[in-house]
């Protein structure tokens, strides 16, 4: 497919000058420490081994499998370049393309979905392409793609558009060989994701999405579902109730909070901070200066609603975008999809877990879609002028389309320079 390849062809033009990055960071403990990635040979015995590895303790094996997809792709890396970072570069290149390239055609058949098709089948290629195209070469990308141990996050997103692509194959199909055959391909790739990283594990919410976004019809007026409304409000409501009441009286609860005495905040600092650092995820990716960009992130904690002010603004913004995207189900599902996917997906890295409070490449998969009612938006207002024979306006914008991915494209590359050894990205992040 030439779009496919046009895609693939801006990914490897923006990341030429990532191929010498050197190693960074959680590089050193995952990989050039972790002996038990450092195969010899490729007897299955030494394989199964990688899938064991514990990051944390490397001279020792562990008896749980952790991110073992992740780990047996970096042992055979190991195995044929040892600590030259060339061939660990040249991977994560090829997952980004991949992860393109699954995205491109997984939009395209989301534009053959009941629910989407009369409104964009028309215009499908040059709106994926647009969409895609503004993810695929984001500077925000570079901690997902150059940042070698982050292929974890570029390959557990690998597999699950891939997953995603598959549900809508399947439910597009009316062969029931066909159906079968994506079906088993949506659980293997669920199953390689969670492989890789844990944040898959968001894959069954996203495909409930997919479905009402795309495939289910809400056409009844409020008197005709009243029942219906009321029934699933108050089985909402239970389940949350009874779910809360679980969680803060079990061990679960409490060994979560015992996991904070390591962190440098409280688990209610952490709440209170999140959405500040969600809202300005979201300006980083609508306006990706490689200068608002780092490793690092000096963020004052939230400790309580108005200190600093901006935490109840950020906690009202997201419960906003999040009500937008639940009140645009209906008419306008790209819409939808887009802020819905990308707050399911920060639910693992940016609520509850003690996790670091903010790491760039936690955007890899949950921005995938945001870029895509943005572009419907342009294909229309183009399409609009066009056939009102405002041909300057129209020049203009897709003038304005391409001057945009010119612009990411060298934002990628110069952000790139920043992570080309361990000095230059520290002094960045000081700077």
């Amino acid at each position: 497919m030439i779009a496919a390849a046009l895609l693939c062809f801006l990914v490897l033009a923006v990341y030429f000058d990532s191929f010498d990055a050197g190693w960074q960071f959680d590089d050193k403990p995952n990989i050039l420490n972790n002996r038990y990635i450092h195969l010899r040979d490729l007897k299955p015995e030494s394989l199964v081994q990688t899938l064991f590895t514990q990051p944390t303790n490397p001279n020792e094996i562990g008896d749980n499998l952790y991110r073992p997809i992740s780990f047996l792709t970096l042992a055979i890396n190991w195995y044929f370049g040892k600590d030259k970072v060339l061939g660990y570069h040249i991977i994560n290149l090829l997952i980004h393309c991949l992860a393109t390239t699954f995205l491109f055609i997984a939009i395209l058949n989301i534009f053959q979905t009941p629910n989407v098709k009369e409104k964009f089948n028309r215009n499908r290629y040059v709106i994926a392409f647009l969409s895609t195209a503004l993810w695929a070469i984001n500077p925000i990308q570079t901690q997902a793609v150059t940042y070698i141990v982050q292929r974890m996050a570029s390959l557990a997103a690998m597999f699950y558009i891939l997953s995603l692509l598959c549900y809508i194959k399947c439910r597009l199909s009316s062969s029931s060989p066909h159906r079968i055959f994506f079906l088993l391909g949506c659980a293997l790739s669920f199953l390689l994701g969670l492989g890789s990283k844990e944040n898959a594990a968001m894959l069954p919410v996203s495909l409930m999405l997919i479905e009402l976004t795309c495939f289910q019809r809400f056409n009844w007026r409020w008197g005709d579902g009243k029942k219906y409304y009321s029934g699933s409000v108050i089985a909402g409501g239970v389940i949350i109730i009874v779910f809360g009441v679980w969680f803060f009286n079990s061990n679960i609860f409490n060994s979560l909070l015992n996991s904070y005495q390591h962190r440098p905040f409280t688990f209610s600092e952490r709440l209170l901070t999140e959405p500040r650092i969600l809202i300005f995820y979201l300006s980083q990716i609508f306006f990706p200066l490689p200068g608002r960009l780092s490793i690092e992130h000096d963020v004052p904690l939230s400790i309580s609603l108005f200190q600093p002010w901006t935490t109840l603004p950020a906690i009202l913004l997201t419960v906003l975008l999040i009500g937008l995207g639940i009140s645009q189900l209906r008419k306008r599902p790209t819409i939808a999809l887009a802020l819905l996917f990308f707050f399911i997906n920060h639910i693992i890295e940016s609520t509850v877990l003690p996790l670091e409070l903010i790491f760039e490449h936690r955007n890899y998969l949950p921005s995938m879609f945001l870029f895509l009612p943005i572009a419907a938006g342009l294909q229309w207002f183009y399409d609009d002028c066009v056939s009102k024979k405002r041909l300057l306006i129209a020049g203009a914008l897709a003038g304005l389309a391409a001057a945009v991915i010119v612009c990411l494209g060298v934002g990628t590359f110069v952000r790139n320079l920043a992570w080309a050894t361990e000095l230059s990205l520290w002094r960045d992040a000081m700077k």
